[in-house]
């Protein structure tokens, strides 16, 4: 357990030795550390793996009221966390959202890692500054519609796997499903089940939304050896040229970037840890 301000506390689950420095495993939006639980066992032999359930996920703590889920928060949670522990450089793994929360973190420390590996996304989704307006007005507009009209409803075991299973993890099979259940949901004593995320989490994080120009200028910054690895859905979630210029940059100015794609999905580390794992592991023979 990390106690981070006041009672607020982070959990997580390693794998491995208590007794060497870990990668830190980042899952992505609305998911929880069990996402890692495929992958993690195969990585790279006495390289431990630390997969934390971030704020608002998994059994972590929720925001006190009045707070909006950000990559800000995510961002400030890798600082605290390499304070925490005393590390003087920070392995990643890093999925989806937070695998843009580490790019912008890169680009501001480059020091201060020793390599990241960005599952699916890795960079900030780029937008047009008038897009910008109307989703910030609309992440406040639902922002405060979920604080006043929230409620916390009890399921049944079948009801909360239907309902989770047509929600954002549609296109996860059922064992999959099953396995981010594992720290996604809580029976009660009453036999109920309640869903743990924290429903604040609904609102588009807002703070990935900034303009080409800033990002293409982010990728110049980074400078640690850089492993993306992208499912071949084709779920860029923008122009895919934007996505292919910034990786054109960073291969500029970083000679270690390397990019492979996978036949997966976007939680290619949870549907494909076989294949994912084959492509994280010489990558760590020459970094870890």
């Amino acid at each position: 357990m990390i106690h981070i301000i006041n009672k607020n506390f982070i959990l997580g689950k390693l794998w491995g030795s208590q007794n060497k420095q870990p990668i830190l495993a980042l899952h992505g939006w609305q998911d929880n550390a069990a996402s890692f639980d495929n992958i993690a066992p195969l990585i790279m032999k006495n390289t431990p793996v630390l997969a934390i359930d971030l704020p608002g996920h998994g059994l972590s703590s929720w925001l006190p009221p009045g707070f909006m889920y950000n990559e800000l928060i995510y961002f400030l949670l890798v600082k605290r966390i390499k304070r925490y522990f005393g590390w003087e450089k920070i392995k990643v793994m890093a999925h989806s959202l937070n695998a843009m929360t580490i790019y912008w973190y890169a680009a501001t420390f480059p020091t201060e890692l020793q390599y990241v590996i960005a599952l699916d996304f890795f960079k900030f989704i780029s937008i047009s500054t008038d897009t910008h307006t109307s989703m910030f007005r609309n992440a406040v507009d639902t922002f405060f519609k979920l604080e006043e009209s929230y409620v916390q409803l009890s399921y049944t075991q079948s009801e909360i796997m239907k309902k989770i299973s047509t929600g954002i993890y549609i296109n996860l099979d059922e064992s999959s499903i099953k396995i981010l259940m594992t720290r996604g949901i809580t029976q009660k004593e009453d036999g109920m089940y309640i869903i743990n995320r924290d429903p604040r989490m609904r609102v588009i994080p807002i703070h990935s939304m900034f303009s080409s120009e800033q990002v293409e200028e982010y990728a110049k910054f980074i400078t640690c050896p850089y492993l993306i690895i992208k499912g071949d859905i084709n779920f860029y979630g923008e122009d895919q040229e934007l996505f292919y210029k910034t990786l054109e940059i960073m291969r500029a100015t970083n000679d270690t970037v390397q990019y492979e794609i996978l036949s997966a999905t976007h939680h290619l580390h949870l549907t494909h840890p076989k294949d994912t794992a084959a492509i994280i592991n010489p990558f760590l023979e020459k970094y870890d």
